[in-house]
């Protein structure tokens, strides 16, 4: 940690006016512009240290080995420990970790390890929980990290698991709606097309599989919270359209979206 990055501005802007604008009228796409904002956001987080930090002259900070840093929790109503986390100093100062507390600056990366490495003991990170209360989920997290590790949602496939496909009985109108919606906002996403997934042991699932050029992980994680609210409380996966499992989903249906100009 850098005392001199201490005294940066930090702001947040598109994530402060996402914020406002979920908690003025939540719906997809408020909460759409809000999951975009999170995962490139900077945030301030409290901490408590077992021993005084002490910069040297070039604003430094040197800890003596096995330093531990204590972040601080709170409980929501629901009793869940969650890691409060702040926009910018103004909104950390109107809180009660104003006194006492260091400051460190944390990308939003390292708080999803925070929280995804608790074993359960953070429910997910409250921003600016004492003015606008935007809370990102423990579950969010978690999809967004398996998206970038395994390109899938809510979903592992164990080794040597059989997996089926069919078309699902009952298509999810509002759900492929919102995702038609969104991806006709990405320029690199050129189909979409989903199937039921039956993995044995395992409940059913939508999978959906995207046709898109270079990092996934944005779109998958914008994506998600806008399909689920449609999904009869069936899980959603994702995948790319060019990894085993996506090739075996183009192959057996046609595309649901299919980017403007594109021919199917």
């Amino acid at each position: 940690m850098d005392v001199k990055d201490i005294g940066k501005k930090i702001e947040n802007v598109e994530l402060v006016e996402a914020m406002h604008a979920v908690r003025e009228n939540e719906n997809k796409d408020t909460l759409k512009q809000l999951f975009e904002s999170v995962v490139h956001a900077v945030f301030i987080v409290p901490a408590k240290f077992d021993q005084e930090p002490k910069p040297d002259e070039n604003g430094k900070v040197t800890f003596q080995d096995g330093v531990k840093i204590n972040f601080s929790l709170l409980t929501n109503e629901q009793g869940d420990k969650v890691l409060p986390c702040f926009t910018d100093y103004e909104s950390m100062a109107s809180s009660q970790f104003d006194d006492g507390f260091q400051r460190i600056i944390l990308p939003y990366k390292q708080l999803e390890d925070l929280v995804f490495n608790s074993n359960g003991n953070i429910s997910g990170i409250a921003m600016n929980p004492f003015t606008e209360n935007c809370f990102i989920s423990g579950e969010f997290i978690r999809q967004y990290r398996e998206s970038s590790r395994t390109g899938l949602v809510q979903s592992k496939i164990k080794p040597g698991a059989t997996v089926k496909l069919r078309t699902p009985k009952y298509q999810p109108i509002q759900m492929l709606d919102a995702a038609r919606e969104y991806l006709a906002d990405k320029e690199n996403v050129d189909r979409a097309y989903i199937q039921m997934m039956e993995e044995q042991g395992q409940e059913d699932k939508y999978l959906v599989a995207l046709e898109v050029n270079g990092d996934e992980k944005p779109v998958f994680a914008g994506l998600i919270p806008l399909m689920k609210p449609h999904s009869f409380g069936i899980e959603v996966a994702l995948v790319r359209a060019d990894n085993m499992l996506g090739k075996k989903v183009t192959e057996v249906t046609e595309p649901f979206y299919v980017r403007a100009g594109l021919e199917n």
